[in-house]
């Protein structure tokens, strides 16, 4: 594994959500990247953080403008 497939697997590997096989290449890649082990860890503790903090009102008008920029970019329904 390289250290750009182990970006593209994160979210999946923080949310438990790859496959055995994937998890125990992620993990062996880890065992000898001290950089990817650095790069988790920081996203881990990224995900931490925000968990703690207070949650806002949306903007007026916020949600229509995601929604027109996902249409836009054909990721919309």
């Amino acid at each position: 594994m390289t250290c750009r497939e182990l970006a593209e697997l994160l979210i999946d590997y923080v949310a438990d959500e790859l496959s055995a096989e994937e998890s125990a290449r992620l993990r062996d890649h880890l065992d000898g990247c001290p950089p990817c082990v650095h790069y988790i860890t920081t996203y881990q503790l990224t995900i931490k953080m925000t968990r703690c903090l207070p949650r806002a009102e949306m903007p007026a008008g916020l949600m229509e403008r995601l929604r027109a920029a996902a249409r836009e970019s054909g990721q919309g329904t």
